[in-house]
């Protein structure tokens, strides 16, 4: 028995001793005995904040956001408002372009047309030059005058002769006569101290028609007369009559 105990107490001895350490602990142990290295700081992905940026921070900082509600409503239900208001205001920039363009187009149109009149004023500057005749060289014949421009003898027509004329359904012969013009009217030359005031004028042209189709007169159009106030008063008493007679007719047929 005591052997036993002695044979405990000497391998209790003989082991080493067990100690239970925190990885901690254990860690820190080994890098004071030089194992490991030390572990490198961690490096901050945000840029370091200085004293300037820290003040312009503090000064930028949105304390509270706050919502309008009439503007926000206004913003959800104008959809179709903002849509015609962009409609009107394409529709009256286009206006405004076609009116730009006409303005543009006409004077354009006002400076080829002034420019055109100036050639065609040196074109007749020019012709009016080469057409006179240069200073200097006059007709020697001093002599020579110039009487103006001489009128040419009236050419007499021959009177009391026939003319025929044939068209395509019509034959039509016209007799010339000579005739004097006066207060009573038209009368032959040679009839004139025979022929009394009341007698007609002589035909002076003879038609012979053949085969000419003959149009039916259009009616003549009856002139457009407003009526008077008593006359429209009139004409609104015999209508109402009119009308009491055929409703009194309708009734005694009813």
């Amino acid at each position: 028995m005591v052997r036993q105990l002695n044979d405990i107490n000497l391998l209790i001895i003989s082991q080493p001793p067990i100690f239970h350490l925190n990885p901690t602990s254990a860690m820190s142990a080994a890098i004071e005995a030089g194992i490991f290295r030390p572990p490198r700081p961690k490096k901050s992905v945000l840029p370091a904040i200085t004293r300037g940026s820290k003040k312009r921070k503090t000064e930028h900082k949105i304390e509270e956001i706050s919502f309008d509600d009439t503007s926000r409503a206004d913003y959800l239900t104008g959809f179709h408002k903002r849509k015609v208001a962009r409609a009107k205001l394409a529709q009256a920039q286009a206006i405004k372009m076609a009116r730009d363009e006409k303005i543009q187009m006409r004077k354009q149109l006002r400076e080829e047309r002034k420019k055109e009149l100036e050639e065609h004023v040196e074109a007749v500057n020019r012709l009016l030059k080469d057409v006179e005749q240069p200073q200097g060289k006059w007709s020697d014949d001093e002599d020579e005058t110039w009487n103006g421009i001489e009128e040419e003898a009236p050419v007499v027509e021959p009177v009391d002769h026939e003319e025929e004329y044939v068209d395509e359904d019509r034959y039509t012969v016209v007799t010339v006569e000579e005739v004097d013009v006066s207060k009573e009217g038209l009368s032959k030359v040679a009839e004139q101290d025979g022929s009394d005031n009341d007698e007609e004028v002589p035909k002076l042209v003879e038609t012979e028609e053949k085969g000419k189709k003959v149009w039916p007169k259009k009616p003549r159009k009856q002139k457009f007369r407003y009526e008077t106030k008593t006359e429209r008063k009139a004409s609104r008493g015999k209508q109402k009559a009119g009308n009491k007679a055929k409703a009194d007719a309708r009734r005694g047929n009813g």
